[in-house]
């Protein structure tokens, strides 16, 4: 089960998408980091304050998750990129540590340090953004995650 990768079926999109009361925070958290490229074990360090077995089987009961054989149920909406330099990404991640290790706390300073770490797309990197500035936006710092992001794609480019 360690191994064992899941992507999100159509049920899930269209869940996300809605935002309907079925799933709680953290399993909506969960659901959003499965890319069906993320293991267990990486889901796990990305999610350390949840049960993730637990939560898994809940998505997985609830039909928003299956187990990766091949291609997702949905395919990527756009292609997947490669990463941006070196120097690029890692101006990337000072400027989300350190909007994390200020407004967000140490838990999501660490989420977010081993999200970097097992990045391996541009794909990844975007929905590591996403959940960021989510994160940020739910704090009531949504000012801070704008001016960060126009930030960091300005960095991007």
């Amino acid at each position: 089960m360690e191994n064992t990768i899941y992507h999100k079926t159509a049920k899930a999109q269209q869940e996300l998408a809605t935002r309907t009361d079925l799933l709680s925070f953290k399993a909506r958290q969960l659901l959003i980091m499965i890319d069906g490229h993320r293991d267990v074990t990486a889901l796990r360090q990305l999610a350390p304050a949840t049960d993730v077995d637990a939560t898994l089987a809940r998505l997985r009961e609830l039909a928003l998750i299956a187990e990766a054989t091949g291609a997702p149920a949905v395919a990527p909406s756009r292609p997947s990129a490669s990463l941006p330099t070196t120097a690029k990404l890692a101006k990337v991640q000072a400027l989300v540590q350190e909007s994390s290790r200020v407004y967000l706390g140490d838990n999501w300073l660490v989420r977010f340090d081993a999200a970097f770490a097992a990045l391996d797309g541009a794909d990844a990197l975007e929905q590591l953004l996403d959940d960021w500035q989510t994160a940020l936006r739910r704090s009531g710092h949504r000012s801070i995650a704008d001016r960060v992001l126009r930030e960091i794609r300005a960095e991007q480019t």
